[in-house]
């Protein structure tokens, strides 16, 4: 496999990483103040609905806990603020530490936790998951981008990314090749069900307003005369590009941003930037964690 060979600005990859760090920090206090503001909207109801059809998605002994989960927090909408007390030191401890091992585990452990008791692994179960949506999980992004980024038992002097300079070092490119063909996988699937793009659309247009509600408009109009599977079909191979590019180490300065602009494109256009305008959001979404 050919090395990047690059940095940006010739700042030195060990720097580079600690940035990233203190960027996943930011994520995490984000996420804290979504959950902070979410019992003083007007719609912290809208997450029952949202935790049921997580708790239908999820495997069958996370059913349960997931539909107490729902009615818990939805009558006690102020129990958010418990998760968003954890998001919030987490996230300071990186911004103030991104070096340290245990803040990066801390981080981990929760996202797996968050992923596992609060997004039903994803919903990948419902095979309706895309890289358009919400594939494969915030929070599993969260822990990804953890393990990736966890420091080395020493310095990786050769190392030509700031995910190389970490642990796994160069095996962090079989993780994002991994991550990006998984990604095709479930984006090439139908988007039928009550998960599928089309349904989300729906649910945005109803909820949007102004330019966004116009968007979401043209776009399932546009998706509802045949051209759902195109897109699917089209983003997978997308998704296949940037996976091997980046492993390969071969165009990476296109690959790296063919990757944002997928992640950016379905996190505004698809997502809505995760409802978070509608007050019923719980974290900032997939997008800006695959963009990092």
């Amino acid at each position: 496999m050919r090395r990047f060979g690059w940095t940006a600005g010739g700042v030195s990859v060990l720097a580079a990483a600690g940035t990233l760090r203190r960027v996943l920090g930011v994520l995490w206090l984000a996420d804290a103040l979504v959950k902070i503001s979410l019992p003083f909207g007007d719609r912290p109801g809208d997450q029952w609905y949202d935790q049921i059809m997580t708790a239908e998605a999820a495997p069958s002994g996370f059913q349960h806990v997931l539909a107490w989960e729902s009615r818990v927090f939805a009558d006690h909408p102020f129990l958010w603020w418990l998760p968003a007390a954890v998001e919030l030191g987490i996230g300071l401890w990186l911004v103030a530490r991104p070096g340290s091992r245990r803040a990066l585990a801390a981080s981990a452990g929760w996202a797996v936790a968050v992923w596992l008791l609060g997004e039903g692994i994803g919903g990948l179960l419902t095979k309706e998951s895309s890289i358009l949506g919400d594939f494969p999980g915030a929070a599993l992004l969260y822990a990804v981008i953890a393990v990736v980024l966890f420091p080395g038992r020493g310095p990786r002097e050769e190392a030509g990314a700031a995910a190389e300079a970490g642990l796994l070092g160069a095996w962090s490119r079989a993780v994002w090749l991994a991550l990006w063909i998984s990604a095709a996988f479930f984006t090439a699937l139908p988007q039928v069900g009550a998960n599928g793009l089309p349904f989300m659309l729906s649910v945005n247009r109803a909820e949007g307003t102004g330019p966004l509600r116009s968007m979401d408009t043209a776009v399932l109009g546009w998706m509802t005369v045949g051209n759902t599977n195109v897109l699917g079909f089209a983003a997978a191979g997308a998704c296949l590009v940037v996976g091997f590019a980046v492993f390969l180490g071969a165009w990476p300065r296109v690959a790296l941003p063919l990757a944002m602009a997928i992640a950016l494109g379905g996190w505004v256009v698809f997502q809505n930037f995760s409802g978070i305008y509608t007050g019923a959001a719980t974290d900032v979404g997939t997008g800006p964690a695959l963009v990092l």
